[in-house]
């Protein structure tokens, strides 16, 4: 389904999916997209800033520039810069959809390049080809930060965001720039991934769809008594416990936004009767869906 999607210059078109939260800034110096919804797709498209794609939690992103014979894929372990007015389309390879996208001006760039002593080749080394980079220690930490006084609390002061905003692209120069020369551009899954990686990949992929243990087990390329076995060693529960504790885990997610009824959310999360999915998330968390309500809207621009 589409949604309404801010209609701003190199923004413009709408993705597919169902929107749980978004927040949109393109006006400043380093301009940010976050998104968050069941399903995302959106076709051929251009910004004119360069952009950082930044999927977090268990989202994996697949990105396609036009005319390119591979694709990227992303994780929260990795992060995508794609050029100024290059065309792509983005997918999420996950049922939700939860991504970051950072756009720093020309005159940003230029202002860090300037203070650190980096060089306007090596600005275009960096910015002016798609590549895909392994994220820092560091950086994942700067982040994190950064979403929580961007998004989450939206209290912080414009020189702390911008504190955070330089030593974000410093350190992802210092990233880009030590990267080994014939490092890996694509975005194919680790080869070395065990049954339980592949096993999470396509639960997470497929997480409000049936996801019945042949299945898993067939993507996982093992059988099913191996699956269990090693997908219980590594995680702790079987993989319909795992199924059913990520789902109330989206759900209280997006009850705790307010965005929509706690019915809807039952059924977004494939709970056909109200009733049972109280129940489980009771047993879950100790607290039923409607006492995790906010007592009014958060106060945060939606679009």
């Amino acid at each position: 389904m589409k949604f309404a999607f801010p209609q701003w210059r190199g923004f413009e078109r709408a993705p597919e999916g169902h929107l749980l939260d978004q927040v949109v800034d393109l006006a400043s110096p380093m301009g940010i997209a976050y998104e968050r919804s069941l399903g995302f797709r959106k076709d051929f498209h251009a910004h004119d800033r360069p952009m950082i794609v930044l999927p977090r939690g268990s989202c994996v992103v697949r990105v396609k520039t036009a005319g390119a014979r591979a694709a990227y894929e992303i994780d929260s372990s990795s992060l995508l810069i794609v050029p100024s007015g290059v065309e792509h389309d983005d997918e999420g390879l996950t049922s939700i959809f939860d991504t970051v996208a950072l756009y720093p001006s020309a005159s940003l760039l230029s202002q860090v390049a300037e203070d650190e002593a980096i060089t306007a080749a090596q600005i275009r080394t960096v910015f002016g080809r798609g590549h895909k980079l392994r994220r820092s220690r560091w950086l994942e930490q700067l982040l994190h930060e950064y979403f929580f006084a961007r998004v989450v609390s939206r209290r912080e002061s414009p020189r702390t965001l911008a504190f955070f905003e330089r030593q974000i692209l410093v350190e992802l120069l210092a990233v880009a720039l030590r990267k080994p020369k014939g490092a890996e551009p694509g975005g194919a899954a680790a080869s070395g991934e065990n049954v339980t990686g592949r096993a999470l990949r396509y639960i997470e992929s497929n997480l409000f769809s049936k996801v019945p243990l042949d299945a898993i087990a067939r993507h996982a390329f093992a059988s099913s008594s191996t699956l269990l076995r090693q997908f219980r060693r590594d995680t702790g529960q079987s993989p319909h416990g795992y199924v059913k504790t990520r789902r109330l885990e989206e759900a209280r997610l997006m009850i705790e936004t307010g965005t929509h009824p706690v019915g809807h959310i039952a059924m977004l999360v494939g709970y056909e009767n109200r009733g049972a999915f109280s129940t489980a998330f009771k047993k879950q968390f100790g607290r039923s869906p409607s006492s995790l309500r906010p007592r009014s809207d958060r106060s945060r621009t939606r679009y």
